[in-house]
This record gives C-alpha cells, sequence and structure tokens, in this order.
C-alpha cells in the first residue's frame, strides 16, 4: 500500500464534551469517532493557542528554545520537514494570526496558506461615543434604511472559506500528503457574522464583544443569563464548524482519498464556562475544562471504533503520525509513538508507550505555572509562589476544587521533581539572543485584540 495521506484538523477552543452528546452536538465527528480511536484523557501542553501548539507541532514544550510567545525558534525539530524529506507534499491552511508566517508555522510547508478575513470594523467604531451607539438596535435600524450595515467585522476566515481552500490544493496535488487546516469559528467572539442581519442581533453582537473583554481583563462578572447566551453561541459555532468537517469527510469519500488517509481531529485547549470563576481559556488556567482536550485517529479502512482511556499527551501526536507512515521518529521529538496503545501486541520503533505523566505550562516572559498530571492526580506549580503548589485528586475530586498537597507530600516532592526538570531543560535550551516579536502590522494587531489575546 501507498503511505497514507495525512488530514490533521485541529479546531481551536473545541471543549472534549462536545463530542458524543445526546442529541448529537457534532454528529460528522461523532459518526467519524464512531470507526476511530478516541481518547478520553488526551492532555494538551499547554493552556492557550501559543503554549500549545509548539507541543503539537514538534513534539517539544512551550518554554523551550526561548519560550512560545514569538515565532518558533529555528532549533525546533519540524516533524513536517521530516514528512517533506520521506515523499509528503505538506499543505497548511491558518486562520489565525499565532500560527501565521510571521509566527513561523510555515516551516517545512510545500503550500502555506495564511487566510484572513480582509474586513474592518465600521468607522463608528473609532469614533467617540461610537461604540455605544453600535450597541443599540436602533441604529443598525436607521442604517438599514439605507442599505449600511456595522456588524463587527470577521476575525477569522470561516470554515467553510478554509474547507474550500483545503480542497482545490488537494484536487491539485499527488499523494502522499500531509494537510493541516486550522479552524478558528469556535474561538471567541464565536458570532457567524454572516448571520447577523437583525438588528437587535447586531446590537447583541457588539454588546457581547464589549462585555467579554472587560470580563477577561477587568473581571467583569457574567450572570447565569449571559453565560447561557454565550454557551449558546459558542454550541452554534460548534456546530457550523462540524457541518463543516462534514462536508471535507464527503469530499475525501468521494474523490477516494478516505480509504488511504489517517485523518486525525485535535482541539489546542477547551474553554472554561465559569467552572473556576472565569470565561474563556484565560491563560493562567490548568483546570481540565481547558487541558483536556479531543482526540480522533482514524486509520485507512479503519471500520471499528477504539476507546483509549489511558492518559496521553498532545507531545505524542507528531512521533504517532511519522511512525504511522514510517517516517524516522528523531531523538529530539520528546513525546512517543501512541500506536502500541491500539497494537499491544506490536511494538513500535519508539518502544512501550509511556506517557503516563503529561505536562501542561503556563508560559510568559516572567511567569511560569506548570500542570504535571496522571490519570489520578494533578500538581500545580507557580512561580509567582514556588511554596505554595496546589495537588487534586481527579479521582474524587475531578471538578479540582480541594487542595489536598498537605495531606499527601511525598506526592508533591514527586511531581516538583517533574517541575524541576522542566525547568532544566528550559534553561538548557535558552538561545543566547532574545527571540525577536514577529513584525506585526496594525491589522493583525486589530485581529489580536479582537481575539482577546492582548488588551
Amino acid at each position: 500500500m501507498d503511505k497514507p495521506n495525512i488530514i490533521f484538523l485541529t479546531i481551536d477552543t473545541l471543549r472534549l464534551d462536545a463530542l458524543g452528546r445526546e442529541p448529537a452536538l457534532m454528529p460528522n465527528l461523532d459518526a467519524l469517532a464512531s470507526k476511530s480511536m478516541t481518547f478520553s484523557q488526551a492532555i494538551t501542553g499547554g493552556s492557550w493557542t501559543q503554549a500549545a501548539f509548539p507541543v503539537m507541532m514538534t513534539s517539544t514544550y512551550a518554554s523551550m528554545f526561548g519560550g512560545c510567545l514569538g515565532p518558533l525558534a529555528p532549533e525546533r525539530p519540524s516533524p513536517i520537514e521530516t514528512l517533506a524529506a520521506n515523499g509528503y507534499t505538506a499543505g497548511g491552511f491558518s486562520t489565525s494570526p499565532l500560527l501565521s508566517r510571521a509566527y513561523g508555522y510555515n516551516r517545512g510547508f510545500h503550500h502555506f496558506d495564511d487566510l484572513s478575513p480582509d474586513e474592518k470594523d465600521p468607522p463608528l467604531r473609532r469614533m467617540k461615543g461610537g461604540q455605544r451607539l453600535l450597541r443599540n438596535p436602533l441604529t443598525h435600524t436607521v442604517l438599514g434604511w439605507f442599505g449600511r450595515q456595522a456588524r463587527p467585522a470577521k476575525v477569522y476566515v470561516t470554515a467553510e472559506k478554509l474547507t474550500d481552500a483545503a480542497c482545490q490544493w488537494m484536487d491539485g496535488v499527488e499523494t502522499p500528503f500531509f494537510a493541516w487546516l486550522h479552524y478558528m469559528d469556535v474561538h471567541w467572539p464565536y458570532h457567524q457574522e454572516d448571520n447577523l442581519t437583525r438588528p437587535a442581533d447586531i446590537a447583541q453582537a457588539w454588546r457581547d464583544l464589549a462585555h467579554l473583554h472587560d470580563a477577561n481583563w477587568n473581571g467583569a462578572p457574567i450572570s447565569d443569563k449571559q453565560r447561557e447566551h454565550y454557551i449558546r453561541l459558542y454550541e452554534e459555532a460548534v456546530r457550523y464548524t462540524d457541518d463543516q468537517i462534514g462536508r471535507l469527510l464527503r469530499y475525501l469519500e468521494e474523490n477516494g482519498r478516505m480509504q488511504n488517509s489517517i485523518i486525525v481531529i485535535l482541539s489546542d485547549h477547551g474553554e472554561e464556562f465559569m467552572e473556576h470563576g472565569r470565561w474563556g481559556h484565560w491563560e493562567s488556567n490548568l483546570h481540565d475544562e481547558v487541558l483536556k482536550v479531543p482526540l480522533i485517529i482514524h486509520l485507512p479502512n479503519q471500520a471499528a471504533p477504539q476507546r483509549i482511556e489511558r492518559q496521553v499527551r498532545t507531545l505524542d501526536l507528531m512521533p504517532t503520525l511519522l511512525d504511522l507512515c514510517d517516517c524516522p521518529v528523531s531523538a529530539d521529538l520528546m513525546g512517543a509513538s501512541l500506536r502500541p496503545l491500539w497494537e499491544p501486541g506490536e511494538e513500535a520503533d519508539t518502544g512501550t508507550y509511556d506517557g503516563s505523566v503529561s505536562v501542561s505550562e503556563m508560559w510568559r516572559d516572567h511567569w511560569h505555572r506548570i500542570a504535571v498530571r496522571t490519570g489520578a492526580v494533578k500538581y500545580i506549580w507557580d512561580s509567582r509562589k514556588p511554596d505554595q503548589p496546589i495537588l487534586f485528586d481527579l479521582i474524587a475530586d475531578p471538578n479540582e476544587t480541594t487542595d489536598v498537597s498537605a495531606q499527601f507530600p511525598n506526592l508533591v516532592e514527586e511531581f516538583q521533581a517533574h517541575v524541576a526538570e522542566r525547568l532544566r531543560q528550559m534553561n538548557a535550551t535558552k538561545p543566547a539572543n532574545t527571540i525577536d516579536e514577529p513584525d506585526i502590522d496594525d491589522e493583525m494587531m486589530e485581529r489580536l485584540r479582537s481575539l482577546g489575546y492582548i488588551e
């Protein structure tokens, strides 16, 4: 058999509990999961996009090689380059400004699309008192009389256009290929802007933007009614994304490529719905609503499902794909192939899988939080209060409400050793020179602000 194609779909901000619901919220992904490997405890390596993606794409930790805030350091390994060196044509389609050429995510790709919505907010937003007017339905009623509209500008390309771009590229490429598609529609602001046509809905969208920005940066309260409203918007975005992924899967079936393709579905992190007092994926949140992510791996011609309950890491994704494609897995990748988990009788080249301890990071220039997790316990260390670690018993306390570190000093000592090793590796790989921030134009800066990454 020819080497399999790889279709790697990342869905920003998708919670684990979006899958497997009754009634189904994501029927297309649920159908794929029904004939795939699914992982109930896949743990991301970072609590937000910039900390999570280096772990997924390079199988190294976020704080290594100068950290994750600037472009990917050239010293990080590149599994995409390994695939390319072994006969794969690589195509990348990114809808996030943080996963763009400016941040080095085009490395190794033969074709890379930075998909940008190319929209600007209405001038009224920049006028004194304009935002107050935008939050009033009457403003949009009056604008409609003159054939004008003033909905918020899109801050990412829609799943429909992303899927179209990737399918068009696949039409012209010979196998084997690696295609990475990053879907942003589940990320705040959630609104499907093209559906904002009624004055009341447009005004509400502007109120939502203002309120959640205030909640994220200033701690503004979120009522139960507002929480329900935001969850509804989130779920509408989830359904829309699932529809478009279903269209992509049908395209693969109709073109005969599904039979020789590995399909991977993965989220970079989840989203907090006030479980620990905040909304979204505030970067310091290392609780499971953010760290546990959906992971589905569908193998060529696979028809039967297999559910894997053991904890795994997104750090292991690229070693797994290289292993499945008979490509060399270099020693500088820090993860391990997951293949032994579903082929227990066959020891993969990378050896028996041992990812029983996961490490997730929140890394900023002067603030570092590290979560060390097993299937039973989680330990959180904070550089701002290094002598006050937190330990959760995930079996007795799955919602992570009670610190039991005082009761288990031996566990604290054991997990602190993992923290010490991460800090050692961070310092050992620190570059001699500071990595420069990418050159960001005003348009990208505004997109980052609208996405909540900067104040």
